[in-house]
C-alpha cells in the first residue's frame, strides 16, 4: 500500500487543460503503476463551443485513457477562477483528503487568465494545506509542485525537465480526440482558435519543440523554481547506453 493516497494531483482549469499540457507524463505514470487522478477546477461552462454535457463525456472517456485513479470536480465559476478567497478551501481540503506527494499546475505566465489565476490559487492551497489551525482535517503539503505549459503568454519557460513522451505520442493524441467538440470544427458552431487545423499542429510543434531539448521525438515539458534535489547524477539515474548507441547530449 502506497504511504500517500495518490501519487500525483493534477490541476486542471478546465476539462482538457491537463489534457493538453501533460497527458503524456500521465499515462507514463499510471503506467507505472503509481496512483493519479485530476482535479477539474472549473465545468468549462463558459467556453466558446459544446456544452457542459459534452465536456462531461469528453473528460470521462478521456480519464478512462489516462489511466487515472479518479477525477475530481471542484465547480468553481469559469472565467472566475481564483477570483474569491473562499476558493481555496474547497481546494486545501482536496489536498488533505488525497494527499498527493507531486502536484501539478499550469504555468503561471499564460495568457489564458483563468489559468494564470488556477497556477497561483494551487499554489497557495497547496502551501495553507500544511497549516494545521486553517480548514479541517489533518494538515499536508504535498513535496513538489511543478507547472506545466499549456499558451504562454509573452516566451515559452525553459523548462526544469522534460519528460520524454514518445513512447505514448498517439496515445495522447487519442485523448485529445476525446474533445472533438473543442478542438475540431466541422462547418457548425463558433470557429475558435483551439478548432483550426493548426491548432493542433501547435500542440505537435510544441512536444516535438520539448523533445528536441533531450533528442527525443516528443516531449513535455515542467518548470518549478529553485534546484531539484537529487543524491547522485542525474544520468546515473538511467542504465547507461547499449553499444552502437548514443546518448541523447555530448559534450564533444
Amino acid at each position: 500500500m502506497n504511504a500517500y493516497p495518490y501519487d500525483i494531483l493534477a490541476f486542471s482549469p478546465h476539462p482538457d487543460d491537463v489534457e493538453l499540457g501533460c497527458a503524456g507524463s500521465l499515462i507514463l505514470t499510471a503506467d507505472q503503476g503509481l496512483r493519479t487522478a485530476v482535479v477539474d477546477l472549473s465545468d468549462g461552462e463558459c467556453s466558446s463551443r459544446g456544452t457542459v454535457e459534452q465536456r462531461n463525456r469528453s473528460k470521462k472517456k478521456a480519464g478512462e485513457l489516462l489511466g487515472l485513479c479518479e477525477r475530481f470536480a471542484v465547480g468553481l465559476p469559469d472565467t472566475k477562477i481564483g477570483t474569491d478567497p473562499g476558493h481555496r478551501t474547497p481546494i486545501i481540503q482536496l489536498i488533505r483528503e488525497t494527499r498527493p506527494r507531486i502536484v501539478l499546475a499550469p504555468f503561471w505566465g499564460d495568457r489564458h487568465p483563468d489559468h494564470a489565476a488556477a497556477s497561483k490559487l494551487v499554489q497557495d492551497s497547496c502551501y495553507f494545506a500544511g497549516v494545521a489551525k486553517i480548514g479541517e482535517g489533518p494538515p499536508h503539503r504535498p513535496e513538489r509542485i511543478y507547472y506545466y505549459m499549456l499558451h504562454y503568454l509573452n516566451c515559452p519557460f525553459t523548462p526544469t525537465f522534460v519528460i520524454d513522451i514518445s513512447a505514448v505520442w498517439d496515445r495522447k493524441r487519442a485523448i485529445l480526440a476525446a474533445y472533438g467538440d473543442q478542438f475540431r470544427w466541422e462547418g457548425n458552431g463558433l470557429k475558435t482558435v483551439l478548432s483550426r487545423p493548426e491548432f493542433s499542429r501547435f500542440i505537435e510543434v510544441k512536444a516535438a519543440w520539448f523533445g528536441a531539448m533531450i533528442g527525443a521525438p516528443y516531449g513535455e515539458g515542467f518548470y518549478t523554481p529553485g534546484p531539484l534535489p537529487l543524491n547522485e547524477f542525474p544520468r546515473l539515474l538511467h542504465p547507461p547506453p547499449q553499444v552502437g548507441e548514443f546518448p541523447a547530449f555530448s559534450i564533444y
